[in-house]
């Protein structure tokens, strides 16, 4: 759900969570590379075609950002819902302020330990689109659902994500019911 009152920022739903997977030379994962501390990973707001960065809206001469949250994320190793460890980058508050179509892009940055930003600016190892999503109005939207297996699992390790038991429709869809 969208808007620019704090009232109407609501958390993307599901929370974005990416997974690091890097394989060895034999093709099998190497869970010792990923569990480096200098990684991490930026989250920016693009159009649904991917062509342009929608984060900030530019209104001379102001600005405002739409991509509300925490943008950036370190590294948790957890457990997924098999119980197998893996690397994982979440992102539970996340919310957009304005209606419409949109993909999310994830940047694996590996932060230098042996420089400042100002030396040797971090560079980008990798780039992922999340698959298109709605962003609704508050007259429009469908209301929250169920949390997803693997955010439970995640919660249940102590990662700090909102979890719902249920579905929760809005009231006015409940009325009906």
């Amino acid at each position: 759900m969208c808007g620019f009152g704090e009232k109407d920022r609501r958390p993307i739903d599901p929370p974005p969570i990416v997974q690091l997977i890097v394989l060895d030379d034999r093709g099998q994962p190497n869970l010792e590379y990923v569990q480096n501390p200098f990684f991490v990973v930026h989250v920016t707001l693009w159009s649904e075609d991917k062509q342009s960065e929608r984060s900030i809206i530019f209104n001379d001469p102001k600005f405002t950002r739409v991509l509300m949250g925490s943008l950036v994320s370190s590294p948790s190793l957890l457990k997924d819902t098999k119980g197998e460890q893996g690397c994982y980058f979440c992102f539970p508050d996340l919310s957009i302020r304005t209606e419409g179509r949109y993909t999310l892009k994830f940047s694996l940055i590996r932060l230098d330990s042996n420089s400042t930003l100002t030396e040797r600016p971090p560079r980008t190892i990798a780039d992922v689109y999340s698959d298109v999503f709605t962003v609704y109005s508050a007259k429009k939207f469908p209301g929250m659902t169920e949390s997803t297996e693997l955010s439970k699992t995640f919660a249940r390790q102590g990662l700090k994500i909102p979890i719902r038991n249920e579905n929760r429709p809005r009231k006015s869809q409940r009325e009906e019911l």
